[in-house]
């Protein structure tokens, strides 16, 4: 069985992957969402993917993940089929070709209701595995025996010479389990080599947490659940959003130094965020404060569990210093990787 890990295309997640331990790589296939188009980039999408398959390449080499292209459009709306004028092949063909020549080992991914074109570009492509998300968060469980209907007719009849995995996306939606239980019945219906569960009960943000502080903020409600599940379900895989569901701050009008700096830490139960004062009100030096509070917490691992734990163990000490918001966000997916990887 393997961990699913779900990560943005964003220098963070890739970070955290690329320096996660090499035993740790073969236990986890992780999935990839696209790069987003800029909306002022629609008609240059193809700048957007200029370094998809030698960048990916360079991050986790060898190890096989699930790349996800619903991702792409989210910026500019409308999932329009965008065609290179050169090639004359459109946004999926263009980026597999590019993962293809990289010789990345990956599997494609679509959405249970993308468009014939991104259906019929997956299923045309040599890739012997396909992936199939499905947002059940978007959802009530009464529409599920029509999306099974789709799924069987419009994909899995369509490509008889493939195997699919099935991925059911709960989101970070409240946690319920005969919603799931429901999920996982009706789609038990759909033959496919894998079922996983992707959900979180990890918060979006750090708003509830005090500056200048390690707290504790919510349950591992996600992990207890599948393990709750497993004993029903024993061939049920598991995935998360990590420690990261928001993109990163983007937007021209956001201050920097009215912002904090913070780390999101799992522990086998539980997840905790440490968080900074504003940098404009010495935030930098404060992570250092915050990371020594996490290292000598009862739930801090030690340096050598992960590339995160060193990390912040040398902020803690003074080596190593945090002044921006990427670095504490590869931290804490890198540390909750290697855990959670370990856990299941």
């Amino acid at each position: 069985m393997s961990y699913y890990p779900v990560l943005k295309l964003s220098n963070a997640e890739m970070g955290a992957l690329s320096n996660l331990k090499e035993e740790t790589k073969e236990l986890i296939t992780p999935i990839i969402e696209s790069k987003m188009i800029p909306a002022k980039k629609v008609t240059d999408w193809q700048s957007t993917f200029r370094t998809l398959g030698t960048y990916i390449s360079g991050k986790i080499g060898e190890t096989n993940f699930i790349y996800d292209f619903h991702s792409a459009f989210e910026k500019i709306g409308e999932v329009h089929e965008l065609i290179d004028s050169k090639s004359s092949k459109n946004l999926v063909e263009h980026c597999i070709d590019k993962l293809v020549e990289a010789e990345l080992d990956f599997i494609p991914c679509i959405h249970f209701d993308d468009p014939a074109w991104i259906v019929d570009s997956v299923l045309r492509s040599d890739q012997p595995e396909i992936a199939i998300r499905i947002r059940c968060h978007d959802f009530n469980s009464p529409l599920e025996e029509m999306i099974v209907e789709r799924i069987t007719d419009k994909i899995i009849h369509q490509a008889t010479n493939k195997s699919f995995i099935l991925l059911l996306d709960f989101y970070n939606s409240p946690i319920n389990e005969n919603r799931i239980m429901s999920a996982l019945n009706n789609f038990s219906q759909i033959k496919v080599s894998k079922m996983v569960l992707l959900l979180t009960s990890c918060p979006e943000n750090a708003d509830k947490v005090s500056p200048n502080t390690f707290s504790f903020v919510n349950s591992r409600d996600d992990l207890k659940t599948y393990f709750k599940l497993r004993d029903d379900y024993p061939e049920l895989e598991y995935g998360d959003y990590t420690v990261r569901l928001k993109p990163p701050l983007e937007s021209s009008n956001i201050n920097y130094y009215n912002t904090y700096l913070k780390i999101f830490y799992s522990s086998e139960d539980d997840y905790y965020i440490g968080k900074s004062t504003l940098l404009e009100n010495d935030g930098v030096k404060t992570i250092q404060d915050v990371c020594q509070e996490i290292v000598n917490s009862d739930v801090y691992k030690h340096p050598e569990f992960s590339a995160g734990d060193k990390a912040i163990y040398d902020c803690a000490e003074g080596n190593l210093e945090i002044t921006n918001h990427p670095k504490p966000i590869e931290f804490g997916i890198n540390h909750h990787i290697e855990l959670t990887a370990r856990q299941l």
